[in-house]
């Protein structure tokens, strides 16, 4: 089972910080990389169920990350 995720940022520096804020978790079959402004995740699971549950994991550890980044940008 195999998924594609792709963020559109303002930035490759913003991109690259939301990489890394979701790369530590990431099981080996989940890939992050920085392509031009965008985040892109490819996901090549197991099983349908293992994408499932490791995209789930992903969106939910993104999100978080991108209210971080808000909270931390100066006013």
């Amino acid at each position: 089972m195999s998924a594609v995720v792709r963020r559109a940022c303002a930035g490759p520096r913003e991109a690259e910080h939301l990489r890394a804020a979701v790369a530590a978790d990431n099981p080996p079959y989940v890939r992050a990389e920085v392509e031009g402004n965008d985040l892109v995740v490819r996901v090549v699971a197991p099983s349908a169920a293992s994408a499932r549950a490791s995209l789930e994991d992903l969106l939910a550890c993104l999100g978080a990350a991108e209210r971080a980044m808000r909270t931390a940008e100066p006013r």
